[in-house]
This record gives C-alpha cells, structure tokens and sequence, in this order.
C-alpha cells in the first residue's frame, strides 16, 4: 500500500488506499486485509483512524469483518448497497459464496394497495415478481417485488438469477435508490410461503415490508421479504466514533 502526505483525515487516507486497491483487485474477494496492528504501522496511525476507516469500508459493503478472524473483502457488486445495510448484512457477509436467486413468476397485475404505496392509480397494472434466495442450495428467502408499470418487463427477464434489485436498477436505469423504508414483524407462513421456503404452514417466519425510493423521493419498489427465521437473524449494529 502507498499513501502521500496530505491534508485528508488519516482515517479517509486509509480508507481511499485500501478502497483503491479491492478496485484495482489488489485485494479480491474474501481475501484477508492487514490486521489492525498491521495497518496501524503501514500507515504510521493510531488504533482510531484504521477502525474508522475500516467500519466506512465495512457500512460501504467493501468488506465485512468476523469478530476474532479480521477484516475480509467482500463481494460487495453483486449484493448491492441496501443488501449490506439492513439487519440481515451479516447474513449475507457471511455465506455471500453460498447465496445464490433465481426468479421464479414475472406477471402484470392490479393491486391497489402496493399501488398506493408506489403512488400510483389503484387500477394500475403493477409488475409483479416472485422470487426465490438459496443459501448453500437450501431456500431461506422468498420475495414478491411490486414495481411501477412504466418499468420494462424485459429488464427483470434479462437475468433471472439477479441477486440486487437496486443494482439492477443502477445497471439498467441509471437510478439509485437514496432512502428506504423498512418494516419488520412476525408472522406464521401461508400455503405459498411454506411451499417455496420449503416449511410447514404455520410455521413462525420473518416478514419484511421494504419500500426504495429515488433521488426525488419517488418510490420506485415494493419488496415484501418473508425469511426462515431460525435461519437467518436480524441483526442491528451502531458504531459511534467520538
């Protein structure tokens, strides 16, 4: 690793350096980085900078970091930016070779409440996707995407086993989801959800009601998550550096 001599905080010139070198694949995924130690005496620092500017490289999906192993790269491109910032980042930091998605019902369908979550007319024919999230092979999440009308079908036939809707807006449309709006409750599995997680009817899961909007606070999907819980754990961390 290089690094010059300038005005920046030493914890941005950290962070610029090894952020520049998983872009240049330097670092590939999964690879370990430095240790605290490690980058403490690469970059002359002390202990405060390089854990600030490993927890910017962490919130950024960068990298991930396992208590008692390190800091490791992460594959941050196609899990997406709002994948590695809900309660369910470790989740996919942890098993992120194992995870895998494939859709499984694309439709055109009225349904006048997501249609006014999306702020559009109730009589509104809304797309409609169905999809399935495996990890290691075993299905753990089941999705329905409710999306406005004007968006092309073809966009979500392109790739079937997508993994991020909002990096496949970025790819597709040039729009970049800039706040979301999450809620989460406890709820026993339907007929449908039992059959694609593969559980009982019944069964105690996880639901998710996420709503992405745009950079003119245009909300642009519908995400409704439903996920084994005894699977997958919601997990909310706050970092403060004083």
């Amino acid at each position: 690793m290089n690094h010059l001599n300038n005005k920046k905080p030493i914890y941005q010139v950290i962070y610029d350096s090894i952020a520049e070198e998983i872009h240049n694949s330097v670092y590939k995924v999964g690879d370990a980085l430095p240790s605290e130690s490690e980058l403490e005496k690469l970059f002359q620092a002390s202990r405060t900078p390089v854990r600030q500017a490993l927890s910017k490289l962490e919130s950024n999906g960068l990298i991930y970091r396992s208590q008692g192993k390190g800091s490791f790269v992460a594959n941050f491109n196609p899990i997406g930016q709002w994948t590695t910032m809900t309660g369910f980042k470790n989740n996919y930091m942890r098993d992120w070779k194992k995870i895998s998605a494939r859709t499984i019902e694309i439709v055109e369908k009225a349904s006048p409440y997501y249609a006014s979550v999306l702020g559009i007319s109730s009589q509104a024919e809304l797309i409609h996707l169905k999809r399935i999230r495996t990890d290691d092979g075993e299905p753990v999440i089941y999705l329905e995407h409710y999306l406005p009308p004007h968006l092309s079908v073809d966009m979500f036939q392109k790739d079937p086993a997508f993994i991020s809707i909002d990096q496949l807006f970025k790819d597709e449309k040039n729009i970049v989801f800039t706040t979301i709006k999450e809620e989460l409750e406890a709820v026993s599995a339907d007929s449908q959800v039992a059959k694609h997680l593969q559980i009982n009817v019944g069964d105690p899961i996880l639901k998710s009601t996420r709503v992405s909007f745009d950079h003119q606070s245009i909300p642009m999907d519908v995400t409704v998550i439903f996920l084994k819980s005894e699977k997958w754990k919601y997990v909310i961390e706050f970092n403060k550096t004083l």
